[in-house]
């Protein structure tokens, strides 16, 4: 092997070892070295990243160096969870997207997600979950009639009938807001 190469592969591996990433990318590109002979320094810090419970730059580590997909996906799939526990919703649905996670784990989790949301009253963050996730209209429905209700209650009627527009609520849901809204 050229002993230029060879130098250069040491060094993207002190950068990796260091997690300077950006620094071990940077001489990957600026050396055009093939991925194939930075796997072993990948794979250290992909296992370091995920000991530390890392699993987001994990996932990015394993995508951009072309680990094996079974790998990345399972820290993907934990940095999801991960995401939805925190209530990272949206975060949480557009990282699943971009990983192709599977459709029976990224629903359960919705599912929760959304259960999660109702039971502390944010009707409004259900009914965007269950949008985002595609979860069945009838839990669109569930959550935004409870996030109308709710607006309502609250004298906010210029939201609610936001909120019954936005869903498709029922034509008299849209007219008792209308009616406030004018004072009736």
């Amino acid at each position: 092997m050229d002993q230029s190469l060879d130098h250069f592969i040491r060094l993207f591996a002190e950068s990796m070892s260091r997690g300077n990433y950006k620094e071990a990318a940077r001489i990957r590109e600026e050396h055009s070295i093939p991925s194939e002979m930075l796997q072993e320094a990948v794979m250290a810090a992909f296992k370091r990243q995920v000991a530390e419970g890392q699993y987001s730059i994990a996932a990015e580590l394993g995508k951009q160096y072309h680990l094996p997909e079974s790998l990345v996906k399972d820290v993907a799939a934990r940095s999801f969870q991960r995401k939805l526990e925190s209530e990272h919703f949206k975060a949480a649905a557009d990282y699943a997207k971009e990983y192709d996670l599977p459709q029976d784990l990224v629903r359960e989790a919705a599912v929760q997600a959304f259960r999660k949301s109702m039971s502390f009253g944010l009707e409004k963050n259900a009914a965007e979950i269950a949008v985002d996730f595609e979860l069945p209209e009838s839990m669109i429905q569930e959550a935004a009639g409870a996030s109308f209700r709710s607006y309502m209650k609250a004298g906010l009627y210029r939201k609610a009938l936001t909120i019954a527009r936005k869903y498709n609520l029922p034509g008299e849901m849209v007219t008792e807001a209308e009616n406030k809204m004018a004072g009736r």
